[in-house]
């Protein structure tokens, strides 16, 4: 706790005046660390752009990874120069995070020295008069520069702490030393780390293939698969288009169908009757897609076993069986229907919870001054539901990409104009004649920056809506 040099009473957080003597409080100057981890992503991104480029053919270009050695047809692969080179710049935004400057320096200058080794391997392109230096080396330049400069100020600066007492201090050791005291509890979490490390952001160095063309090998060409998604992929763009609309739409019927639903059983005063109903409408989540999509398969085939055609037909309302799967009219409302039914009882679980909070003292007073059931739902219910129905619905818009199986499973060729998503098409460029890899990364690098665009949009709506962020 930080306290006034001259008459010891706590100071509050960033004070500026004691609160009881009215001694100025000393403010150290702000950490500028944000230089140093500046540098460092702008190297990063050198990283992926090209180093050697020809000058009149802009595609034929050469990154870290890909470059011809002396014999001009043969290529030489730096990978492993490559992720050690970015793994130096991500130690130094983690060291710098945890303001250690002075280590961060020399992760910093490491990947300086793996760079310039590199740049060494390619006098044989810089002597030909056909190839220049890329951009990718200047940024690297750039960016290493600026993170040497952030750590180097940082540790320069004259650096004078508000006065502490010890003791007032609660825990006065160094991080080594708690680390140590707890080392039993750090050993426990070892083996989660490196199951994420290895599972969640080892594969994440991947995105370098985004630039490449991957058939058999990897050869960089740059922006190439990003230009190509802008201006000549029609099936990309049909793509996004179906991802977005079956998310956007899907996520609107089930958050309504959940409130409905979820004010239809907290209408029930029969607890039994209640949970029976809460238990039977719970049970399609815990199915798999594989399950739920047989099951309708079944019940919508156009044979004499495809019940909803049977009974449509023995009513009058149709003359033949229809192929609801089959045909582009009729797939999306299908796939609607079966998500609602699907997903909506799981959905009702955060809304009947914010009910049964609902203090019936207030329904009590609402019925005394004449308001009847339609009444007391209006003013009472779904205004104390509103805030849990708009952090849902932010949440869940957070993973409006992230549609694959529930399509998967449900679309066929006859329907790929309407079903065709994201995912589906990564999958099918992947799995289907001969796969350019590099493009299939593009494209779920494009798919991961829009959900992070859509994260943080979600974010910063929450911290309207709730004061809070969603984590």
């Amino acid at each position: 706790m930080a306290v006034c040099k001259a008459c010891n009473a706590e100071l509050p957080k960033n004070a500026k005046l004691c609160p009881q003597c009215g001694t100025k409080v000393y403010q150290p100057p702000k950490n500028i660390r944000i230089l140093a981890i500046v540098g460092a992503v702008i190297a990063i991104i050198g990283g992926l752009l090209p180093f050697i480029q020809n000058a009149e053919k802009v595609k034929d270009a050469y990154s870290y990874m890909s470059y011809l050695n002396n014999k001009g047809y043969e290529f030489a692969y730096h990978q492993i120069l490559w992720y050690l080179f970015m793994a130096a710049l991500v130690a130094t935004c983690i060291i710098v995070v945890l303001k250690k400057e002075v280590f961060s320096i020399i992760t910093t200058v490491i990947a300086g020295v793996i760079f310039a080794l590199t740049m060494k391997d390619l006098s044989t392109f810089l002597s030909s008069p056909e190839y220049k230096i890329g951009c990718g080396t200047y940024v690297v330049i750039a960016g290493l520069i600026i993170a040497v400069a952030g750590c180097f100020i940082d540790i320069l600066k004259y650096r004078k702490t508000i006065q502490y007492d010890t003791r007032y201090l609660t825990n006065n050791k160094s991080t080594w030393s708690r680390m140590v005291n707890h080392k039993w509890f750090y050993l426990m979490f070892l083996p989660v780390l490196v199951f994420i490390l290895i599972f969640n952001y080892w594969p994440m160095l991947g995105i370098r293939y985004a630039f490449t063309d991957y058939t058999k090998l990897p050869v960089y060409v740059g922006i190439k698969h990003f230009a190509k998604m802008a201006s000549k992929d029609t099936y990309f763009w049909m793509a996004f288009r179906n991802t977005l609309e079956l998310s956007i739409l899907k996520l609107i019927l089930n958050t309504f169908m959940a409130v409905v639903i979820s004010l239809l059983l907290h209408e029930i005063t029969n607890i039994h009757f209640k949970k029976t109903v809460q238990t039977i409408i719970y049970l399609p989540h815990f199915m798999s897609w594989v399950v739920v999509a047989s099951i309708f398969r079944m019940l919508l085939t156009t044979s004499e076993s495809g019940l909803v055609n049977q009974v449509l037909v023995s009513l009058n309302i149709i003359e033949e069986p229809i192929f609801w799967l089959g045909t582009t009219e009729t797939w999306r409302p299908v796939y609607y229907i079966v998500n609602v039914w699907k997903d909506t009882g799981w959905g009702t679980i955060l809304f009947l919870a914010t009910l049964s909070g609902i203090s019936p003292e207030l329904y009590e007073a609402a019925q005394i001054d004449g308001a009847n059931r339609w009444n007391r739902m209006c003013y009472i219910t779904l205004p104390a539901l509103a805030n849990t129905i708009i952090t849902v619905f932010i949440l869940n818009l957070a993973k409006v990409m992230n549609l694959f199986e529930s399509v998967f499973v449900m679309m066929n060729d006859a329907v790929i104009e309407v079903s065709n998503v994201i995912q589906t098409y990564i999958y099918t460029q992947s799995f289907t004649g001969v796969p350019n890899y590099g493009y299939t990364t593009a494209v779920g690098l494009f798919k991961s920056l829009v959900s992070c665009i859509l994260v943080l949009g979600c974010d910063y709506a929450s911290k309207k809506v709730r004061g809070r962020g969603i984590v």
